[in-house]
């Protein structure tokens, strides 16, 4: 279960949402892409970051 999954699940969620927000609205976050690409896009920024940290630290050496 996820974070998400387990605030959904308690009595009572959205008391513990910020005035506004629905879970409607968060579903449609949380849904809008599967684990397997959100995992992809991670890996991808991830090594984006990478690669800049690399290239400053040789700039700056």
């Amino acid at each position: 279960m996820t974070p998400y999954e387990k605030l959904k699940s308690l009595p009572n969620a959205s008391a513990y949402l910020k005035p506004g927000v629905t879970f409607e609205a968060l579903d449609d976050i949380a849904y809008a892409m599967s684990d397997n690409e959100a995992a992809q896009r991670l890996n991808e920024a991830r090594a984006e970051l990478f690669r800049y940290i690399n290239k400053a630290q040789n700039t700056a050496a």
